[in-house]
């Protein structure tokens, strides 16, 4: 004999039912596991790298494979390795419509191809790369970028920091691009051609010798020791942050072009600056020796230092 759901019970009966069938259409994501693929690379070719959440470490090897091993959250739907080409990418996928920072985070060790190139978009993710000498395109928003570049290199990030030093194996001139936003930028042992802008982060350089050297800030200060060629160029800008330019042993032979409208200028090795006739300022100009290369630093409240120790 049959007995019916009593009439107040069937309420509840439909409201699990809805439920059940809510359940089932969101996204199944797995338990926290560990990844270790291989799949051939082009030494020859590139190597990108998608991450949003978590950390991420490349490393340069002399086999002709990409291996990645490590760890993917729970909110993680997958790990994707693909070829097209010369180019192989490494790209961790979240589930469509799951919010990407509740467990979507992976934690990975990708060995790539040393003399391939490399570009690296994460989010909130740490970057590390280690002996890969092409061409390093990276760039974080919040998570921060520890770099050892090979010739050529751009670097962005927004609130991360960066720290970027050249592979002690790389000669010769290279050119480096670094941008931030709030990040504060170390850049040490590059020669050549060197671009930092950054607008509330504070910069440090350490460079051998710069053939062309640009630095822009807003409020961040910059503190910048190198050594110029013989036609180089250097040109440092603020509005309020404060520039310190380092020339060690003999100051460069150069024409210095040096200027504040209401911080302060300070030489160590030349003549002292001078006060604007007619209204507020302070400039400094002189040339040192007779070479052809060129200083010059402008800036709108910040303060102004140049020497040679």
């Amino acid at each position: 004999m049959n007995r019916r759901l009593p009439l107040d019970r069937r309420p509840h009966a439909a409201r699990w039912l809805a439920v059940a069938l809510a359940l089932a259409t969101v996204p199944a994501v797995a338990a926290p596991r560990a990844v270790d693929e291989r799949r051939p690379a082009d030494p020859r070719g590139s190597v990108e790298i998608v991450n949003v959440a978590g950390r991420v470490e490349v490393q340069g090897w002399d086999r002709p494979e990409v291996h990645v091993t490590g760890r993917l959250g729970e909110g993680v739907e997958r790990l994707e390795i693909a070829t097209q080409g010369t180019r192989t990418t490494v790209r961790v996928v979240l589930p469509k419509g799951r919010d990407w920072d509740r467990d979507g985070d992976a934690e990975l060790v990708v060995r790539m191809p040393g003399t391939a190139g490399l570009a690296a978009s994460l989010v909130s993710a740490d970057l590390t790369t280690r002996a890969v000498l092409g061409e390093q395109r990276l760039q974080t928003v919040s998570g921060g970028i520890r770099a050892e570049l090979g010739r050529e290199a751009r670097l962005r990030s927004v609130s991360g920091d960066v720290d970027a030093t050249r592979n002690a194996a790389v000669r010769g001139d290279g050119r480096v691009e670094i941008e931030t936003v709030s990040g504060n930028v170390e850049l040490a042992g590059v020669d050549g051609e060197v671009e930092v802008s950054s607008v509330s982060g504070d910069t440090r350089v350490r460079a051998g010798r710069l053939a062309a050297g640009r630095f822009e800030t807003v409020s961040g200060d910059f503190e910048v020791t190198t050594a110029l060629t013989a036609d180089g160029r250097l040109d440092a800008e603020s509005v309020s942050g404060d520039l310190r330019l380092v020339f060690p042993g003999s100051p460069p032979a150069a024409e210095y072009e040096i200027e504040t409208f209401s911080g302060e200028v300070d030489n160590c090795f030349g003549p002292k600056p001078a006060t604007e006739r007619y209204g507020p300022g302070v400039r400094l100009s002189f040339r040192e020796g007779a070479g052809s290369a060129r200083v010059r630093a402008d800036t709108k409240s910040g303060d102004v230092s140049i020497c040679n120790r």
